[in-house]
């Protein structure tokens, strides 16, 4: 009669089995850093977009710069940039993000605006969409600027040259290897922003 064939796994198998059950939440860690770098980078380009006016904006008129002068505001030229940095409540610093269960979402702020007397997020809705607006004795037209939209289709743009993907499999395969996580690790890691 056969002898019954018995297996013996080495200890290599055993740790790739180890490595292989840690692999839904290395992944899943990744991934979410990945989320947060993605909004981060929109918000990113959000305000150099504004900041270095260069989304194509419609120009302010002559009149709306003349105003902005008066008022002392450090770029009367830049659409949406008249004062720069200096308020928190202004429009560069209309978008934010939190943390959401599956994620991260990006928002519109509903602060008010530091001298309108609108949330951010209305404001940066009429804005983006333009609007006309009837003042006491004239019709004043708000060309559409839509920076969001312009900040989100760049930051894309530039997603889709590092697609993270390739770095998921590549951090999976050393792993699985080596049982190093560096390479995670880094995956998940985003640099801290004020929001």
């Amino acid at each position: 009669m056969a002898q019954p064939v018995t297996f013996k796994f080495s200890l290599n198998h055993k740790a790739i089995l180890s490595r292989i059950r840690r692999l839904p939440k290395l992944v899943n860690d990744a991934m979410d850093g990945q989320t947060k770098k993605d909004v981060i980078n929109v918000i990113d380009e959000f305000k150099n977009g504004i900041k270095r006016n260069n989304f194509g904006l419609e120009a302010l008129s002559e009149l709306t710069i003349k105003s902005k002068e008066l008022k002392g505001m450090e770029k009367p030229n830049a659409p949406l940039y008249g004062l720069g940095d200096s308020k928190k409540n202004s429009l560069i610093n209309a978008l934010a993000f939190r943390k959401i269960k599956n994620g991260y979402r990006l928002y519109r702020r509903r602060a008010k605006h530091h001298t309108a007397n609108l949330p951010l997020n209305i404001l940066l809705a009429i804005h983006e969409q333009g609007a006309l607006i009837k003042t006491k004795n004239a019709l004043i037209r708000i060309p559409p600027r839509p920076v969001v939209d312009k900040a989100i289709t760049r930051a894309l743009k530039k997603k889709k040259k590092n697609e993270p993907s390739r770095s998921v499999k590549k951090a999976i395969n050393k792993l699985l290897k080596t049982g190093n996580e560096n390479m995670f690790k880094k995956l998940s890691t985003v640099k801290e922003v004020k929001n």
